[in-house]
Order: C-alpha cells, then structure tokens, then sequence
C-alpha cells in the first residue's frame, strides 16, 4: 500500500498501519528482555485517530508521524490490554453446555450466553467443569511493539461518522470482549473458536 498523503497524523486523519507486538519476559539469568507474544502475528489496521479505535499506545505513539515512519515503543498494561482481573478468572459447570465434549487446555472459545457473546480460554478442563479465562491473552503485561505507518489521508464524513458510532458505543467494533477491553489484538482465527452456548446458571465459582 502506498502513502498518499505526507500530513501527520492528526484527529481526523484515515490511518493504516502494521504492526506485532512482543511481550515482556525474563530470562533463565534474570535479564529482561522480549519474546513474540503467543499466537501473534503481524497486523494490518485502518482506523480514524482520534476515537479510539485502537489501543491508547498506539493512538498516542502515532500522533504526529506520517506515512512511511517506524516506531518501536513498549506499553503497560493500562495503554494496552488492561490489568489481568481475578474476576474473569471463573468455573463453568459442563452439564448442560452445549458444545463442551472435547475441549482441551490453551483453545479459546466464543460463548453465548444470557448476556450475549464472550471470548475465553479453557485454562483446565475439570470433571464437572471447565476453568476459563475471559481477560484478554495479554492483559496484565508490558508489551513492546514494532509499528510501521503505512497510509495516512483525511477521512472521509462517513468514516469519521462509523468512528463517531464506535465511540459513542464504547468500543472499538471489533466484537470482541477480553474482560472489558474491546481492541483487536490482532488475532484472525474467528472462525476457528469454537462456538457454546452457556446456560444462565452454568458459572459455578
């Protein structure tokens, strides 16, 4: 894709990027250093800046660069996929989930249940019932990523209406919810998740 406009990047500006992500990790001799973040792979995204849709660290690297620039910037947690919350670590009772036999450790999951659409991951399948993980794969932790501007442009009154919309509904429109964070991560296996539905009184603990 090439670069039609050499403006920086502004609110109200159309912007495509690529970028992946790598997380923090120690060392056998204690050193810091970073590791590709599992299941990561390098992501191309067009967004209005301005509204949120994309991660913070992103919207506030990005502010002022143009077309053609690299970045290279680590982030927290509350710039990027939040805290790892205790709470959206729960049981799942399996008698009466449809769509339970053959789960196994590490698959990630799309439920529905009485309060629509959720994304998890089996942490480990009980008996009676299935550990899951509703916080997203890289809440809690210091990530480090690697981001070319590809495009920037003025957006468009339409785009900029569809971004206004995204806003006003709280998220970025990705679909995804990861524990009340609602930015893509990059992932695009939607079609691989494996579909549940979950009963109103499935959650055990």
């Amino acid at each position: 894709m090439s670069a039609v406009s050499s403006a920086p990047i502004a609110a109200d500006t159309h912007v495509t990027i690529r970028y992946f992500i790598l997380e923090e990790a120690v060392g056998k001799d204690g050193a810091i250093g970073w590791e590709e973040a599992p299941e990561e792979e390098p992501v191309t995204v067009s967004y209005v800046h301005g509204y949120g849709q994309v991660l913070p660290a992103i919207e506030i690297a990005l502010l002022g660069k143009s077309a053609g620039d690299h970045l290279s910037f680590t982030a927290g947690p509350e710039d990027a996929f939040g805290p790892h919350e205790a709470a959206g670590v729960f049981e799942i009772d399996k008698d009466g989930l449809d769509g339970a036999a053959d789960l196994s450790a590490g698959e990630e999951v799309v439920a529905t249940g009485p309060d629509g659409e959720i994304f998890m991951r089996i942490v480990e399948v009980r008996e009676a019932s299935l550990l899951v993980d509703t916080n997203h794969p890289l809440a809690g932790k210091n990530l480090k990523f690697e981001l070319d501007v590809l495009e920037v442009r003025p957006a468009t009154e339409g785009e900029i209406e569809e971004a206004q919309a995204d806003l006003e509904d709280g998220g970025c429109g990705c679909g995804h919810d990861h524990s009340g964070d609602d930015h893509d991560h990059g992932h695009d296996h939607e079609q691989a998740l494996i579909q549940l539905t979950v009963p109103s009184n499935s959650k055990v603990s």
